[in-house]
C-alpha cells in the first residue's frame, strides 16, 4: 500500500474536569514525535457500514491486550458516559475493538478517552465529527487519526508514561515479559536504561534517541524481592531488572536527569520504551532524618535553611527583605550526600522572607524546569503563601500571656471524648455580637479581644459553646486551619456579597446565583486545599502578612481551653491543592517532581481523593506528616487530629504517627501526647482499596489500633440510604416502614419492613461500640457477632476492637445537615414539630452510643443549609449559623447549582413550603435544650462511656430484637458492674434503660426481665417545658414503660 500523510488533530490536553483529565502530554510546546504521521491507504471499516449521526472510534494497542479497556465519551453525543462506567466496545475488527458513538444533531465537538479504571491509554480531547466518520486512537497517543495509522511510523512507546519503577538502589521492575512467551528458558529480550542530563531524549520508530548514556540491565527473574513486594504489592507480576554493580556509581547522577527504559526483542527489534518512576530508589538511597526547613544548627550557634531535593541539578535560595515585592538576593545552596541542600541564615534575616529556585527534571513536562517554590517545612508565610518566612515561633512575642503555663482540660479515657465540628468562619462571620473586624477570625474566639472592657462577656457563639461544655461537650473540631489555597487571604482581595438576599423567595434561584458569582474570590471555603501544612491559614488572621497569625492561633486555642474545651485540628495529608511546575500553590511537586504524589502504574498521578493524591508510603512524605503533626501538638497545644480521607494512608503511617505523638511529654514538650485523640475517614476506595498498595488505614484494617474511624453504619441505618442513594431513602430514625414517605423506590410495605429490621441491626451494633465480637440477635433470629453480619451486602457490619475506634455520627460538614436530611426523608404530612423531634432522636442515637459521639456545629439548633448537599464553597449565605436560635436558615433559596441542580426539582417544593416546615424559635430552643440534656445523660454515668470492649460485652444488651420485634423501636439496657474494680462501675445507678422510639405513636412495653424499678433520668425530667418528654415515664406498679413518639428516653435505677 502506498502511504499517505495525516496530520493529527491539534490542541492541548489540559484537564477538563476535577476528576478526569487527558494528560499524555502536558505543555503544548513539548513535541513528542515527528508530525505528521504516516498512515495506511485503506480503512477496514467502510463509512457506508456506519449509521448516520454516528462516529466510529477504533483503538489499537501494540500488545493487542484489550481486556478491560473502555471508552469515556463527552461533548456533543447522545449518551455521555460517567467516569465510573466506560462504554464497552460495539464490535471488533482486524485492528482491534471499535465503538459506535451516536452524535447529537449538528455535533461539532466530541471528547474521547480510552481508560481502564484510573489508567488512561489514549485520547483526543477535541474531535470534530464533521471531518470523518471514523477515528483511530493509538496506545499512548494523544491525537486522533482519521485513517488507519501505519504503526511503523509511530513511536514504539512513550516517555510521557512511566511504566517502569526504580524500586531500590539497584532494582527496577517493569510489566513487560522477559521473552515472547514469558518464559526464562526462551530467547530473552534486551532491557536497557537510558539517561539524558538535559532531557534531550525522544522516541521514534527506532526507539529512544538523544541519550547521553545507555547501560544494559540484567533480568533478575520473574519474582520481585519480598521487601519490594511488601512496599509495592500492586507491582506483582512485573519483571525484575537489576543494574550491574559496575554502574551503581552513576545512579546518583542519573536521578538528576531524564531516565528511560527500553526493551528489544532478541533479534534487536524495538518493542517498547517508557519513563521511570524514581520513588523507591529515592527512598532507598536518599531518605534522611537531617534537619529540614528553617532550623538551628547543631554544631554552631547559628541557623540554617535546608530542603530535600535529591533530583535537583541546582537549588538557590531567594532571600527577600520585603514581604511583598522587591528583588531577591540569590544565595547558592550546597547539596549533601542525601540530597539535602542547605545554606546559612544570617541573624539579620530574622522575620524576612525566602523561596527556593530549583532546576530539576519534571516528569510531567519531560523537560528540565527552573521553578520557584516555598518551603514545605514553613512555619510561617506571607499572605497567600507567596513566600516562606524566617520566623522563630518560640519567640515570646508570638505567645499570649500564660501560654506555657495555661491548663488544658483533662481527659481520662478516649471514650470520654465528644466532638463538635466547627468551621472558623461559620462560627462568627454572621454573629452580630462579634465586632466587624473580628468576624471570621481566630480572635472571634478570644474574649480579651471581643470585649476588652468586659473580659467576662461572651459573644453569642462563645455563649453557645460554653453552654454545651457545661452539659458535657469537651472537644471542638476545627475544619482546616493550615494554609490552604482556595481563599484570598488579604481582605482587599476578597469579593463579598453585599446585597440583601432575604427578600427573595425560599425556592428562588437568585440567591445562589449571586453567591456563586463571587464564590471563588470571597472569604469562604472549607479549606480542604492544603498548600503549607505547618502554617496557620492567613485569611482567619487580622494580619495575614507576617507572623501575627501564629500568635492569634495560639490565642484561639488558649481561649477554647479556658472554656473547658479541647481542640481538634482537621488535617488533610491525602492530597495537595496543586502539583506540577507552574502553579503558585504547588510546593512539594516542584522540589521533587513525581515523588510526593501517588502515581498509577503508568506514571499518571492518582486523583481518587479529588486531586493530586499524596504518597504516604514514601518515606519522606511520611516524615513530613509525622513532624508536622508533632509541630501542631507541641507548638500549638492542640488536643487531637481528624484525618481527612485517612484510608488513603497506611496502617504503618498511622502507627508511626501515634507513636510520635505518644512520645510527647509535659516536661519536655509541654503536652502529654498520650491524651491526644486521633480519628478520621477510614473509607476504602480508589487505588488503595482492598490493600492494593499495602494495608491501608481503612475501617477493616484499623481494629485494635485505637484510632477512631467514622462509622457510616450508624448514619446509613439511622438516616437511611447513603450519600450515593436517593435523598428520600428512609432509615430507622426517619420513619422507614413505620411512617413511610411514599417513595416508590423503597419497595412494598413488606420490603420496607424487611429493610427496616436489617437497618435497625446496623444501628444496634453501632450503639454497642461497633465491636467485631459483640453478639446480638439480628432480624432473622440468629445470635451473631457484628463482624459476621453484613453492611450494604458485602461488607462486615462491625469492624472495631475497641469502643474508642467508633466515631458515631449522623451528620457532618459533608452532605446535608441533620435537619435537611430529615426534610428530604420525611413525608409531607409531618409538621415542623415532628421533624424537629426526629432530629432530636437522631442526636440521641449518636450521643448515647458507646464510642465517641460526633456532632456538626449547629445541628443541635436544627441548622439548615437550605438543602445544600456540599456547601464547601457556598459562602456565608448558605453556611451561616444563628447561635441565638431565631432562624435555622431553611428556605433561603435553592442551593447552588454546581452541586445541587440535578436535585432542584425534588428540593424546590420543600423549600417553597418553608413557612410550613421551618421550626419556630420556640421549637429550636426546645430541641437545643433536649440536646444538652442528652449530653448531661451521657456524662452522668460511665455506663454510656465504657472504655473497653470487654465491659460492653458484659454490661450491655438489647431487648425487642429478632423477627418478632416491634419495628421502629430499640431498647438498650446498661448494667453497672457489681463492684468498682470489675468493669464499668456506676456509683449512682445500678442500671440504665434507653428506649429509642422512631414510631409516630407512643411506645409502651413491659419492664425487661430483671429490672426492679425505673425513673426518668433527672436530666430529662428537668425539661419541664417539654410536654412530650414529660410524658415519658415508668409505671413501677404495672411495670410498664411509656415513651413518646419520635423520642429517645432514658430510665435509670438509682442505687438508693
Amino acid at each position: 500500500m502506498q502511504a499517505r500523510r495525516l496530520t493529527p488533530l491539534s490542541g492541548s490536553c489540559s484537564n477538563y474536569s476535577r476528576r478526569v483529565s487527558v494528560s499524555f502530554g502536558r505543555k503544548p510546546t513539548v513535541i513528542r514525535c515527528q508530525q505528521p504521521h504516516s498512515i495506511s491507504a485503506n480503512s477496514t471499516g467502510a463509512a457506508s457500514t456506519i449509521k448516520k449521526k454516528t462516529i466510529r472510534v477504533h483503538y489499537h494497542r501494540r500488545d493487542l491486550n484489550y481486556a478491560g479497556w473502555g471508552l469515556h465519551i463527552w461533548g456533543d453525543v447522545e449518551r455521555p458516559t460517567p467516569w465510573s462506567s466506560a462504554k464497552q466496545p460495539s464490535g471488533s475488527g482486524p485492528e482491534g475493538p471499535y465503538w459506535d458513538v451516536v452524535l447529537q444533531t449538528s455535533a461539532k465537538h466530541v471528547g474521547l478517552l480510552i481508560h481502564k479504571g484510573e489508567e488512561k491509554a489514549a485520547g483526543a480531547e477535541h474531535v470534530d465529527p464533521g471531518k470523518a466518520a471514523e477515528v483511530w486512537l493509538v496506545q499512548n497517543e494523544q491525537h486522533p487519526f482519521f485513517e488507519v495509522p501505519d504503526m511503523s511510523h509511530i513511536p514504539a512507546g512513550t516517555l510521557f508514561k512511566s511504566y517502569a519503577h526504580w524500586v531500590k538502589g539497584s532494582s527496577l521492575v517493569w510489566r513487560v515479559p522477559v521473552s515472547e512467551d514469558g518464559e526464562l528458558s526462551s530467547p530473552q529480550r534486551v532491557f536497557q536504561l537510558h539517561f539524558s542530563r538535559d532531557s534531550k531524549m525522544h522516541v521514534t520508530g527506532k526507539g529512544i534517541e538523544g541519550a547521553d548514556e545507555v547501560i544494559p540491565l540484567r533480568i533478575a527473574g520473574l519474582n520481585i524481592p519480598g521487601d519490594v513486594m511488601a512496599k509495592y504489592p500492586h507491582l506483582f507480576g512485573c519483571t525484575h531488572l537489576e543494574i550491574d554493580p559496575r554502574h551503581m556509581h552513576k545512579v546518583r547522577e542519573y536521578c538528576r536527569g531524564q531516565v528511560a527504559l527500553s526493551v528489544q526483542s532478541h533479534t534487536g527489534r524495538v518493542l517498547d520504551c517508557t519513563g521511570v518512576q524514581l520513588a523507591g530508589m529515592l527512598d532507598d538511597l536518599f531518605a534522611t532524618d537531617e534537619p529540614l526547613g528553617h532550623h538551628a544548627c547543631a554544631d554552631t550557634q547559628g541557623h540554617a535553611v535546608s530542603v530535600w531535593a535529591p533530583t535537583a541539578q541546582k537549588v538557590e535560595l531567594l532571600h527577600f527583605w520585603e514581604l511583598r515585592g522587591g528583588q531577591p538576593e540569590v544565595v547558592p545552596m550546597a547539596c549533601g550526600e542525601r540530597g539535602v541542600w542547605s545554606c546559612a541564615r544570617p541573624a539579620e534575616w530574622q522575620d524576612t522572607a525566602y523561596k527556593f529556585r530549583v532546576t530539576v527534571f519534571c516528569p510531567w513536562t519531560n523537560q528540565i524546569e527552573t521553578v520557584e517554590a516555598t518551603d514545605p517545612y514553613s512555619r510561617c508565610t506571607t499572605a497567600n503563601g507567596e513566600r516562606s518566612m524566617f520566623v522563630d515561633i518560640n519567640s515570646p512575642a508570638l505567645m499570649p500571656p500564660g501560654w506555657w503555663e495555661h491548663s488544658v482540660p483533662g481527659l481520662a479515657h478516649w471514650t470520654d471524648v465528644s466532638v463538635y465540628e466547627l468551621h472558623i468562619r461559620d462560627f462568627s462571620a454572621t454573629d452580630p455580637s462579634v465586632p466587624d473586624h473580628l468576624r471570621g477570625k481566630y480572635r472571634a474566639f478570644c474574649r480579651q479581644h471581643l470585649y476588652p472592657q468586659e473580659p467576662r462577656k461572651l459573644s453569642n457563639g462563645l455563649a453557645h459553646l460554653k453552654g454545651l461544655q457545661e452539659a458535657g461537650l469537651n472537644h471542638v473540631h476545627l475544619l482546616p486551619t493550615y494554609d490552604y489555597g482556595s481563599v484570598p487571604e488579604r481582605p482587599e482581595e476578597q469579593a463579598l456579597v453585599t446585597e440583601d438576599l432575604s427578600h427573595h423567595g425560599p425556592d428562588s434561584e437568585y440567591q445562589q446565583g449571586v453567591v456563586m458569582s463571587v464564590a471563588d474570590s470571597d472569604a469562604f471555603n472549607w479549606g480542604y486545599d492544603p498548600v503549607h501544612y505547618g502554617v496557620p491559614e492567613g485569611s482567619y488572621s487580622t494580619a495575614p502578612d507576617g507572623p501575627i497569625r501564629v500568635l492569634e492561633f495560639r490565642e484561639m486555642v488558649q481561649s477554647l481551653h479556658s472554656l473547658g474545651l479541647r481542640v481538634v485540628l482537621d488535617v488533610v495529608y491525602n492530597h495537595t491543592f496543586a502539583s506540577g511546575p507552574y502553579s503558585q500553590n504547588s510546593v512539594l511537586d516542584k522540589l521533587v517532581p513525581g515523588y510526593y504524589h501517588r502515581r498509577q502504574e503508568d506514571g499518571e498521578m492518582c486523583h481518587s481523593t479529588c486531586c493530586n493524591n499524596t504518597a504516604s508510603e514514601h518515606r519522606m512524605f511520611e516524615r513530613l506528616m509525622v513532624e508536622d503533626l508533632v509541630h501542631w501538638a507541641r507548638d500549638y497545644k492542640v488536643d487531637g487530629f481528624r484525618f481527612d480521607i485517612m484510608g488513603h494512608h497506611f496502617v504503618h503511617n498511622m502507627t508511626n504517627i501515634r507513636n510520635a505523638i505518644n512520645a510527647l511529654t509535659p516536661e519536655r514538650d509541654g503536652v502529654d501526647g498520650r491524651h491526644l485523640y486521633i480519628y478520621g475517614e477510614a473509607w476504602d476506595f480508589g487505588e488503595v482499596a482492598l490493600n492494593q498498595r499495602g494495608r491501608n488505614a481503612s475501617q477493616h484494617n484499623l481494629g485494635g489500633s485505637r484510632i477512631g474511624a467514622f462509622n457510616d453504619r450508624m448514619r446509613d441505618g439511622a438516616m437511611g440510604g447513603s450519600p450515593y442513594q436517593p435523598p428520600d431513602c428512609q432509615g430507622f430514625a426517619t420513619g422507614l416502614a413505620v411512617d413511610p414517605n411514599g417513595a416508590q423506590h423503597q419497595g412494598s410495605a413488606k420490603e420496607q419492613l424487611a429493610t427496616l429490621l436489617h437497618r435497625t441491626d446496623w444501628v444496634r451494633f453501632a450503639l454497642a461500640g461497633n465491636l467485631k465480637d459483640f453478639e446480638a440477635q439480628v432480624a432473622d433470629g440468629r445470635l451473631v457477632a457484628g463482624q459476621h453480619e453484613t453492611y450494604h451486602g458485602n461488607q462486615p457490619l462491625a469492624y472495631g476492637c475497641d469502643p474508642a475506634e467508633n466515631v458515631v455520627f449522623n451528620g457532618c460538614h459533608d452532605n446535608e445537615t441533620i435537619f435537611d436530611q430529615v426534610m428530604m426523608k420525611l413525608g409531607g404530612h409531618v409538621d415542623a414539630d415532628g421533624r424537629a423531634r426526629v432530629c432530636g432522636l437522631s442526636h440521641a442515637l449518636v450521643v448515647l452510643s458507646q464510642g465517641v459521639p460526633f456532632i456538626h456545629a449547629g445541628d443541635d439548633l436544627l441548622r439548615s443549609k437550605s438543602l445544600d448537599r456540599d456547601s464547601y464553597n457556598s459562602g456565608d449565605w448558605f453556611n451561616r449559623v444563628d447561635w441565638t436560635g431565631q432562624h435555622n436558615n431553611f428556605g433561603i433559596g435553592l442551593p447552588p447549582a454546581s452541586k445541587n441542580q440535578q436535585a432542584w426539582e425534588f428540593k424546590r417544593p420543600l423549600l417553597a413550603a418553608a413557612d410550613r416546615y421551618r421550626p419556630s424559635p420556640a421549637i429550636i430552643a426546645r430541641q437545643a435544650a433536649y440536646f444538652k440534656a442528652l449530653l448531661r445523660v451521657r456524662y452522668s454515668s460511665p455506663l454510656f462511656r465504657m472504655p473497653t470492649a470487654e465491659h460492653i460485652r458484659q454490661q450491655l444488651r438489647f431487648h425487642n430484637t429478632g423477627p418478632q420485634q416491634v419495628p421502629g423501636v430499640i431498647v438498650m439496657q446498661l448494667h453497672s458492674s457489681w463492684q468498682p474494680d470489675h468493669g464499668s462501675w456506676d456509683p449512682q445507678y445500678k442500671q440504665a434503660l434507653v428506649v429509642f422510639n422512631a414510631r409516630p405513636e407512643p411506645y409502651e412495653a413491659e419492664f425487661p426481665e430483671g429490672a426492679e424499678w425505673y425513673k426518668l433520668h433527672p436530666a430529662l425530667a428537668a425539661l419541664q417545658e417539654d410536654a412530650m418528654v414529660q410524658l415519658c415515664c415508668a409505671d413501677n406498679e404495672k411495670r410498664r414503660l411509656h415513651v413518646s413518639p419520635r423520642m429517645a428516653a432514658v430510665f435509670v435505677q438509682p442505687r438508693s
